[in-house]
């Protein structure tokens, strides 16, 4: 029966103390890969093989040699905190040395993370400072664009209106010329009439005998040659106005500028149109 319980606690020993020597063996197998990849500067797969031998066997000088690979590599914080673990790790039995230099390693990289934030914020204001400055140009773009088309909007309606009066005057301006024009014929039409009227009446005083009928002749004759004459003047005078006021050119288009007579002959006009 004494026999039989050395051999059960034989059995289960040997399990653990089996797994520790393969642990121990795939932690020095791991040690020297991470070590060769240190050498060959492939630093953080170094140090994942080097995490690998210390979750295989815990050993303080692996999270060293972990720190110093991500020291190399560039990652200060993730190397600060091993340099850390190492020092709170270590014992009596860890060499001296490397707590030292782990302590100088973390006061060194605390230094250049400080000054790595102060530059990140002095770039991180920069460009906010930029970013602003984009912003604010920007902004100041769009007020001008802004502008700019409540200008060309007010420019094309101010053309618009520029454009409707040119139109408004070139037809009254066309109606006067025709009203004028209508006039001249209606006062030639009449001083025709009246002229006739009046030879006939000089052939009537031609032709009379007696001193009463002659008189009648003569009278009507001076008051309708006077008619006749005046409604030539007047078709005259209408005449030369319709030709004077009537547009020498066709509708104003838009964008268009072209001199014109002024009424009435007083010298030359400008007539614009947009």
């Amino acid at each position: 029966m004494k026999w039989v319980c050395l051999v059960l606690l034989a059995l289960l020993l040997s399990p653990p103390l089996a797994h520790a020597q393969r642990g121990a063996k795939n932690q020095a197998a791991l040690v020297k890969e991470g070590e060769r990849l240190y050498s060959a500067r492939r630093y953080r797969e170094a140090a994942d093989t080097l995490k690998k031998a210390y979750e295989a066997s815990p050993d303080p000088r692996i999270l060293y040699n972990i720190a110093r690979a991500y020291e190399q590599v560039g990652d200060l914080r993730e190397s600060m905190n091993h340099y850390n673990q190492f020092i709170s790790t270590s014992s009596g039995e860890t060499d001296p040395l490397l707590v030292k230099r782990a302590h100088s390693a973390v006061e060194r990289l605390r230094l250049l993370i400080d000054k790595e934030e102060q530059q990140q914020v002095a770039v991180d204001a920069e460009r906010k400072r930029l970013q602003d400055e984009a912003d604010a140009a920007r902004k100041q773009a769009e007020a001008e664009q802004e502008t700019a088309r409540r200008a060309e909007e007010n420019s094309q309606r101010q053309q618009q209106a520029e454009y409707q009066r040119a139109q408004n005057s070139y037809r009254r301006t066309r109606l006067a010329a025709f009203v004028l024009g209508g006039v001249s014929v209606a006062s030639v039409g009449t001083g025709i009439l009246f002229g006739l009227q009046a030879r006939d009446a000089r052939k009537k005083f031609d032709a009379a005998t007696q001193l009463e009928d002659k008189e009648s002749a003569a009278d009507s004759t001076r008051g309708k040659a006077l008619v006749a004459d005046t409604g030539f003047g007047v078709g005259l005078a209408a005449a030369i106005g319709a030709i004077i006021l009537y547009p020498k050119e066709g509708p104003p288009a838009q964008g268009e500028v072209r001199m014109t007579v002024a009424p009435q002959g007083l010298g030359a006009g400008m007539e614009v149109s947009f």
